[in-house]
């Protein structure tokens, strides 16, 4: 397969991700009470198909990242690994979170409440930020040594990194949810995140478009 070929894909697939999953955010605010089964079944199951396709994106990433230089081959694998530790968590979580509304006889907004719900406070909040550090750490490394792709974007990653890693004490601030920086906080589990997903679709634009070296010498000849 070709470098350009490989980037596309791999693009057209983080965009497909990435667009699916912030498709979900607008859920969250139909209601401002406990919302009925079916809204929070909905939001687990195109959670369900964003993050499988996520790790599609991961593995491709991956390659994408190996096509400039094979000695990167630890950090490539690196952003792999996280980024499928990550989603892995994440679905893990998202089965706690329909598991409490399918058994609850009343609606419950079960992201905070209910016998299951503490077992999802880590898993968004400081196991996800700690897969989520390793996950940019590795593709700024990746990005800035083997520029696969513009410098700026790998500089982001280093940044969101350290962001994501000043939020893993957040463990040790309760968790209360409407706190910005605690266990299960709204910046923990949603605003950070969200910066991420984004990072991914703005590295996805950038596949689709950047031009490649085979694109540069073909226009060259």
């Amino acid at each position: 397969m070709s470098e350009t070929h490989l980037r596309r894909q791999v693009g057209i697939c983080g965009l497909i991700a990435t667009l699916v999953l912030l498709t979900t955010i607008p859920l969250y605010f139909i209601y401002t009470g406990a919302p009925p089964q079916w809204l929070v079944l909905v939001r687990v199951l195109i959670s369900i198909i964003g993050s499988s396709a996520l790790v599609v994106f991961f593995v491709g990433f991956r390659l994408v990242l190996l096509q400039r230089s094979r000695d990167l081959e630890w950090a490539a694998t690196l952003v792999m690994v996280s980024g499928l530790m990550w989603q892995t968590f994440g679905l893990v979580a998202k089965s706690l979170e329909a598991g409490t509304v399918l058994v609850s006889s009343v609606p419950i907004e079960s992201a905070r409440f209910g016998i299951l719900a503490p077992g999802q406070f880590l898993l968004w909040g400081s196991i996800g930020r700690a897969m989520v550090t390793l996950l940019l750490a590795g593709s700024g490394i990746a990005i800035l040594r083997g520029h696969a792709m513009p410098k700026w974007f790998g500089q982001l990653a280093w940044v969101l990194a350290l962001v994501n890693l000043a939020f893993v004490p957040s463990i040790f601030f309760g968790s209360d949810s409407t706190h910005f920086y605690s266990a299960n906080g709204w910046g923990t589990t949603a605003t950070i995140p969200g910066l991420v997903v984004c990072w991914i679709l703005a590295g996805s634009v950038i596949l689709v478009r950047t031009p490649t070296l085979e694109d540069q010498e073909r226009n060259l000849a």
